[in-house]
């Protein structure tokens, strides 16, 4: 009998803890479903990791664990998972996957999966619509994967973002890039930069719009004083554009912009400027390796030795970028041929992994960091001679030389040669204008030639003009320097 009342106990016993038990699971399950659901997926993981330890094979549960990991950024750790929960037919997992895809770059299983995802899901659902949002984000990342540029990097380096700039070393012939602070020296509201053409004559630089945005406007030197700001015309449509560089051919033009037609963030695009109607094309996405999900922007060239420049946020933690130094490719660019060539290989080349990987000619290479030696080099020796010089070379007699407007003694002759720095200065810009009027005069036609003739005529007297004021206020500013020291 005793032994009878002690097997009932035992069962009742073994069938309370088999509740208690289940109920715990149940609870707990809910409880991290709830934390999902209210976006505390950090405090939802470990509570679905301890329900995957009594239910393994739960389709459901692997999925909200390998959701979990995705949205905590472990990213790997959710691949297994999701896949289970995807061949078990668990819907939001083949959504999870398209995600998952998509941050390892493999565009074309990402949209696999989210086909799968919007084939079964309910259009009246929000999530849906996001979902379709997404798909065609994923299908322009296809376009831009079919289309990678073999390009060859020299050098990388991770800066601060307000410090950028000084990782580029193009020459003077290519212009010059300055941050708005740097440029106008006081604080500026916009976060943006000015491009100086190499006569400096010509700048393009960050602009409010109307719209709010950013945009980029353009002046020209007209002697002592520049014209108006001029919005460029013709550029991406919607977003903000900035981070303007123009070639010196004074047509083709690159810029930044973070609208639609971009991959995520800054985008760097390119145009090219018609002069018959004063407009700029239409712009082209310039496309992987340059462009990212990340900001990519600031794309510098310096033609005459073959490298080029650009800044990215991918991969860097916040306030810093890295800046790329490359061999530039203008008239020989070549293209990974997405139907031979290995996904993996061109994933890494778009995603710039490697710069070793890239570096596949060991003459280019050679030759480009000759390049770059020699430009730092010429850096360094400038910013000495400025150093060691000052700011000028006026000649006063066989003995003596100027090189700061603190040497002079007169007054007169410093007021004088202020006056002539200023209108050499003056000289140069309009000399440059008039030469790029006389180019675009011998490639225009004869409607467009008359309507030049007498602008190109004024700008001939103006520099004659100028070029006698120059010659004149140098030699005053010598002989009122010297009556001065002989009295």
């Amino acid at each position: 009998m005793k032994s009878v009342r002690m097997k009932i106990v035992l069962a009742v016993a073994a069938a309370l803890v088999l509740c208690c038990g289940s109920v715990t699971a149940q609870t707990l399950e809910q409880l991290a479903r709830q934390n999902f659901l209210d976006g505390k997926f950090a405090e939802a993981k470990p509570q679905f990791q301890r329900c995957l330890k009594t239910a393994p094979k739960d389709s459901r549960i692997n999925f909200w664990y390998g959701a979990c990991c995705l949205e905590t950024g472990e990213v790997d750790e959710a691949l297994p998972y999701l896949e289970f929960a995807a061949s078990k037919r668990v819907q939001n997992a083949f959504r999870y996957l398209a995600r998952y895809h998509y941050l390892k770059g493999n565009y074309a299983e990402a949209a696999d999966n989210l086909e799968v995802y919007l084939g079964e899901a309910n259009p009246n659902d929000s999530v849906f619509v996001k979902a379709t949002e997404f798909m065609k984000d994923i299908r322009s990342r296809l376009k831009f994967m079919r289309r990678v540029e073999k390009v060859t990097f020299v050098d990388s380096i991770v800066v601060e973002k307000s410090q950028f700039l000084q990782a580029y070393h193009a020459g003077s012939e290519a212009g010059a890039v300055y941050t708005l602070d740097e440029y106008f020296n006081k604080r500026s509201d916009i976060d943006g930069t000015i491009f100086l053409s190499e006569f400096g004559n010509r700048r393009y630089f960050t602009c409010p719009a109307d719209s709010g945005r950013l945009a980029i406007g353009t002046s020209y030197r007209m002697r002592d004083e520049w014209s108006g700001t001029q919005l460029v015309e013709g550029l991406a449509d919607g977003g903000d554009s900035n981070y303007p560089f123009m070639l010196p051919d004074g047509v083709t033009f690159y810029y930044a912009n973070n609208g639609p037609e971009s991959m995520g963030g800054y985008d760097i695009f390119v145009t090219r400027y018609n002069a018959d109607n004063d407009r700029f094309l239409r712009s082209e996405n310039v496309g992987m390796p340059f462009n990212s999900p990340a900001n990519d922007y600031m794309l510098v060239v310096d033609e005459l030795n073959g490298l080029g420049w650009f800044a990215t946020d991918r991969r860097q933690p916040e306030g810093m970028v890295c800046v790329y130094t490359f061999v530039w490719n203008e008239g020989r660019r070549e293209y990974y041929d997405s139907d031979t060539d290995d996904p993996a290989v061109i994933r890494r080349a778009a995603d710039i992994v490697s710069i070793a990987e890239s570096q596949t000619d060991d003459a280019v290479v050679r030759k480009a960091n000759q390049s770059l030696f020699r430009l730092m080099l010429n850096e360094q020796s400038m910013l000495a001679d400025n150093k060691a010089k000052g700011d000028f070379v006026f000649v006063l007699d066989d003995l003596s030389d100027y090189h700061r407007l603190t040497d002079f003694h007169s007054p007169d002759a410093r007021k004088t040669y202020e006056r002539f720095l200023e209108a050499r200065e003056e000289l140069a810009s309009l000399t440059a204008r008039l030469e790029s009027q006389r180019d675009e005069y011998a490639d225009a036609n004869a409607r467009r030639r008359e309507s030049m003739a007498a602008g190109i005529l004024k700008l001939e007297e103006d520099v004659a003009n100028l070029t006698a004021e120059v010659a004149t206020l140098e030699k005053r500013a010598r002989n009122l320097e010297k009556e001065f020291l002989s009295k």
